[in-house]
């Protein structure tokens, strides 16, 4: 048996593992010791494990996972993101869909620097739901508006996604960041798009809120102030270029902490409460990555990906067209997994495709991104629908037909990315980072 085979078994294995119930993680963990004993013997085994699961915790630029999660835990726990959705309807509110808008926006920074959308969807989703339901708007919209906004936390600085697809890929974290903000910002107008049309469609559909005054939106801007500075900061110093990801992620995190003590939301539960959650958050997502990582080295050693990489542009299809390809492969793994488990599972198969295709890693992690978010919205187990579909409690085929109208500028937005690479990469390449 060759080694390649042993590769495509134990793909096949973890697709069983996982489709049968097993956690995503484990099933890595095992398809990849399986993978490696049939390919290195046992003490090849345990020398690559030994290095798959550790070499994370050594290196310094993984820290910047812990720093963000760490920055994003004391804003939840401290409540400093809970008047989001109040201060962007007071300035929204009056408009057409105003409350839709300003629910996306909400959920959208929530999601950011929760690192998680159904995060923004318990926090924010909790608030908005009720009061637009009081303004009589109509419940798809409602519905489409939360789950859309908390997918596009995932573009948004600091992403989560991004900083794991860097340390899989060894891509520049500052430049993935960077690279998500002009494409949030066209995803951004786009469900704005969407919601319009929507109301004009359906007049009844957004109802126009009371207006509010210039000083009642001034102390609802003033609510939400600690938010802003603290991503400001973090932000702007990977922009300007006077810090690295992960000390711009220490800087929110010791910024955070500061701002909760002045406003006095903090006391030694609290800290203790940040403390575990923090700690509970890293180590899993440090398991999964690290067991990732093993399978990632498993499938290099049998050498399936280079056999991938050298079959399909042997059949010499357009570069066009093999993207297609893997878009659709996303699309339906998009429907049996989420996000972060796609990344990591799939990007060691296809950046080598990607690449050798002459499409920049940077690119491709946007595109990735894309897709995960995409995938948590498409039915049958789009797994931000069912978070919505729990906190709403409305029939799923309802969160569904909400998230329909966005799922069509979702593919609007990713066919602009795929035709205008530089909508990713320009920024980055102003600011210096080098694209490839």
């Amino acid at each position: 048996m060759t080694t390649v085979t042993i590769g495509v078994l134990s793909i096949v294995l973890f697709f069983v593992l996982a489709l049968i119930g097993v956690k995503i993680c484990y099933a890595m963990l095992a398809s990849g010791i399986v993978g490696l004993l049939f390919i290195s013997g046992a003490k090849g085994t345990i020398s690559v494990v030994s290095t798959a699961l550790f070499s994370m915790i050594s290196s310094y630029d993984y820290c910047v996972l812990p720093m963000f999660i760490l920055m994003a835990t004391i804003i939840t726990e401290t409540g400093m993101g809970t008047s989001l959705y109040t201060s962007c309807r007071s300035w929204l509110g009056h408009f057409k869909g105003g409350l839709c808008i300003a629910t996306i926006i909400a959920c959208a920074v929530f999601a950011a620097v929760t690192a998680f959308p159904w995060a923004s969807i318990m926090a924010v989703g909790a608030i908005a739901l009720p009061e637009m339901s009081r303004y009589g708007y109509d419940k798809k919209m409602a519905l489409g508006s939360i789950a859309a906004g908390s997918e596009l936390g995932d573009l948004i600085p600091p992403s989560s996604m991004f900083i794991i697809y860097g340390m899989m890929t060894s891509t520049s974290i500052g430049s993935l960041l960077i690279a998500g903000i002009v494409p949030g910002l066209l995803m951004a107008g786009l469900y704005v798009i969407v919601i319009a049309l929507w109301c004009k469609v359906k007049p009844d559909a957004g109802p126009r809120g009371p207006k509010t005054t210039a000083k009642e939106k001034l102390i609802a801007l003033k609510e939400v102030w600690p938010i802003l500075v603290v991503v400001a900061f973090v932000m702007g110093g990977i922009l300007i270029g006077i810090c690295t990801p992960t000390e711009a992620g220490a800087l929110g995190a010791v910024l955070a902490f500061f701002v909760a003590c002045v406003q006095k939301r903090m006391n030694f539960k609290i800290f203790k409460n940040i403390l575990i959650a923090s700690a509970n958050m890293i180590g899993m997502i440090y398991m999964v990555i690290s067991c990732a990582m093993l399978m990632k080295q498993m499938l290099a050693l049998s050498g399936l990906t280079f056999a991938m990489s050298d079959a399909v542009l042997g059949l010499a299809l357009p570069n066009g067209v093999l993207m297609v390809i893997i878009l659709i492969v996303y699309i339906i793994l998009g429907m049996f997994f989420d996000a972060t488990s796609m990344i990591l599972l799939t990007v060691g198969i296809f950046l080598p495709i990607v690449q050798q295709c002459g499409y920049s890693a940077l690119w491709f992690g946007v595109i990735m991104v894309r897709m995960g978010d995409i995938g948590g919205l498409t039915p049958p187990m789009g797994m931000t629908a069912f978070f919505l579909k729990g906190l709403a409690k409305r029939p799923l085929a309802e969160v569904f037909k909400g998230v329909t109208p966005f799922l069509a500028a979702d593919f609007v937005g990713l066919a602009l990315l795929m035709f205008f690479p530089a909508i990713c990469e320009w920024l980055p390449g102003v600011l210096g980072y080098t694209v490839i």
